[in-house]
């Protein structure tokens, strides 16, 4: 079934639009002259030509910043219709270079449509990768701490999303969650790695100082999985790691 065409008027000449394949053509052809215009035109059926989100991202890479901004606030609540799963966000995200968009982006998702993308630790940690500047603070705050509390089930999988942050964003998801939260994450000697690791060294020793000895030896297990434990670790953490269990560096 031919799709309803929308036309666009340019220069004089006049061109109907039915497709984002279409739109993309019409852009390359103007070669930025007038996007503007062709999106204005367009605007009240934008989320009609561009229904999924390999259409958004076609279009997307041939629009300037601020013709991308346009077409995020014309889809508007549609937007997360249009995305569909944390991947296609993941990869639009990719193609935008200025943090403006992204925050646009993000906005206009808002903490529904984030939530109802984002289904694991694995997903959020792929889509912070390509977000930049405060962008990746406004996801976090978007979603929210009850739903990034429930989402971590493991010092492994908050790991992935800490490895995607920087420092700041780091101590500050941290003391987000609190440390009753995150120290609960902690099953065993595979999670414990996993979260020194991802942290700076001076944060993961406090991460340290809240477990007693008798807990990290039952996380590590014994002196054997202490010794598997170590050789994950960097060698400021292992040594003072080290200390805190009281053992010998010994094999």
């Amino acid at each position: 079934m031919a799709s309803t065409r929308y036309p666009i008027t340019v220069e004089g000449e006049t061109a109907t639009i039915g497709t984002a394949a279409e739109l993309v053509v019409a852009l390359d052809v103007l070669q930025g002259h007038h996007d503007h215009m062709v999106l204005e035109q367009l605007h009240p059926h934008l989320a009609e030509i561009i229904d999924g989100p390999l259409e958004l991202y076609s279009v997307l890479k041939v629009l300037a910043p601020d013709d991308q901004v346009y077409l995020i606030d014309a889809l508007g609540s549609r937007l997360v219709d249009v995305v569909q799963r944390s991947g296609a966000l993941r990869d639009i995200l990719a193609t935008l270079a200025e943090s403006k968009v992204e925050e646009r982006l993000l906005q206009t998702l808002g903490s529904e449509g984030l939530r109802s993308l984002i289904g694991s630790a694995e997903e959020l940690s792929e889509v912070l990768e390509w977000v930049y500047g405060e962008c990746d603070q406004l996801a976090l705050n978007l979603l929210g701490l009850g739903f990034l509390s429930r989402l971590f089930q493991s010092g492994y999988e908050f790991s992935l999303v800490l490895h995607s942050l920087d420092h700041r964003c780091q101590e500050e998801l941290v003391e987000l969650l609190g440390w009753e939260r995150v120290l609960s994450m902690v099953h065993d000697r595979r999670d414990l790695a996993h979260l020194l690791r991802a942290l700076p060294g001076g944060f993961s020793t406090r991460v340290l100082n809240h477990f007693g000895r008798e807990q990290l030896w039952n996380i590590i297990g014994d002196e054997r999985g202490w010794r598997v434990l170590r050789d994950y670790l960097e060698a400021d953490e292992a040594a003072y790691l080290e200390n805190l269990l009281e053992v010998d560096d010994a094999e």
